[in-house]
């Protein structure tokens, strides 16, 4: 086949050689297109109905605060259940709540505790999806492509965000009243829910061991006490939740920047914004999943944490939209390939009835650190204005980085010519 000879030949496409795993990417896929397209409405919307920075960042704790409860406990079940059949349900309730988004919005009765209801609900389904998902893919492939199958699955978010929001702002923009437009977006999302749920239900994942607890709560402590006692696991999640935190969530105030440097927040220059990000998120996650094991995966880690908090710095600073443009490709670029290095890392050490919770608290850093960030930075752009908010965001995460992975000899040296016994041991304290 075509696939299986070009997989042969470039190292971040070599999981699509197996069938399962390209019915589940090209449904994932789907799905995330939605995603980004309604991440350009939620912005759009609550900006055009508030005006109010501060509002931005309640978005953002609507969708984090389901991920309080529910994320460690959605890991929980991911190690418990058939994460198949658990996929396809959860999967299957968000294209429910995206349709009444969707209706809501296209009739002009949408309000903006409507959007922060549905965001908070579609969020506790995600927080149990999330673990499953991470941990999903691994059943499909062989072990030794599992760099690439992390990195193709990183690739959809930004491979996504390239176009996604930009065909989602033409359409706020020019399809009918701009709530109209806002509508046929969001019912596109729920189309794409169901398609993913049919791809996954196509898939044939081979059998895993299973988590055998005496409890939930039991499981819960002993896959925190498992990630706690790894130096390395314990560096490379808490260094991504905390640039999720302080820098990643600088996202949540594009409209306000979108604004001062366009003279208004319409959905093409928010969206022209996000597809910017899309850019640099698709390249680092293709350089980052081309990576093989015997390069210096610790310095690149290092130096990719460094580059997303340095150019949220600058990006937060820019005078000009063009350098607002090329500050996001470059911050997407260093974070999508801290995050294909570091989720490879994890997925090759952690053992399988384990994988779902150690996901599931890296799955935090979309589900509930990013959106906590948001929250954060909204309501200190409220008093000190979005520039300073943002720039105070990306040196914390610069001074974070330099501290934990840049301190720490067995991460930074990670790849460094290591004898083929020690590369894959994972160092504890």
């Amino acid at each position: 086949m075509l696939i299986n000879t070009i997989a042969q030949k470039f190292a971040i496409t070599q999981a699509l050689q197996h069938r399962d795993f390209r019915l589940y990417w090209a449904g994932n896929f789907s799905s995330v297109i939605g995603q980004q397209m309604a991440i350009t409405v939620q912005a759009w919307l609550i900006f055009d109905l508030t005006g109010s920075a501060l509002s931005l960042g309640l978005l953002g704790l609507a969708r984090a605060a389901p991920a309080v409860f529910l994320g460690l406990l959605g890991g929980i079940m991911a190690d418990k259940v058939n994460q198949r059949r658990l996929l396809m349900i959860t999967i299957t309730m968000n294209g429910f709540l995206w349709t009444l988004f969707a209706t809501l919005t296209f009739t002009g009765n949408i309000e903006v505790w409507h959007v922060l209801a549905i965001v908070f609900g579609i969020g506790a389904v995600q927080s149990f999806q999330q673990a499953s998902r991470q941990a999903f893919f691994s059943s499909l492939i062989d072990h030794q492509h599992m760099s690439s199958a992390v990195g193709l699955n990183s690739a959809i978010h930004p491979g996504a965000r390239i176009f996604a929001p930009v065909v989602a702002g033409l359409l706020i923009d020019h399809l009918g009243v701009p709530l109209q437009g806002a509508g046929i977006v969001l019912y596109m999302v729920s189309i794409g829910t169901v398609f993913y749920s049919f791809m996954v239900f196509r898939t044939r994942p081979r059998a895993v061991q299973r988590a055998q607890g005496a409890s939930g709560l039991e499981d819960l402590k002993d896959g925190i006490k498992y990630v706690r006692n790894n130096r390395i696991f314990r560096l490379i999640i808490g260094t991504s939740l905390m640039n999720a935190f302080f820098a990643g969530a600088h996202i949540a105030l594009i409209p306000i920047f979108a604004k001062e440097l366009m003279g208004e927040a319409s959905g093409s220059s928010i969206s022209y914004i996000f597809a910017a990000g899309g850019v640099g998120g698709l390249t680092g996650a293709i350089v980052g999943g081309s990576i093989g094991s015997k390069r210096s995966k610790g310095r690149i880690l290092l130096g990719s944490a460094l580059a997303f908090g340095g150019s949220v710095i600058v990006f937060a600073l820019s005078p000009w939209y063009a350098l607002l443009l090329a500050m996001e490709w470059l911050s997407a670029a260093g974070n999508e390939m801290f995050t294909v290095i570091g989720q490879s890392i994890l997925h090759s050490e952690v053992p399988n009835e384990y994988r779902g919770r150690v996901m599931g608290i890296w799955g935090m850093t979309y589900t509930l650190a990013q959106p906590m960030g948001q929250m954060q930075v909204g309501a200190l752009a409220s008093g000190i204005g979005a520039s300073a908010a943002v720039a105070i965001g990306g040196t914390i995460a610069c001074i974070i980085a330099i501290a934990g992975i840049g301190r720490d000899k067995a991460v930074r040296d990670m790849g460094i010519e290591q004898p083929a016994n020690e590369a894959n041991t994972v160092v504890k304290d």
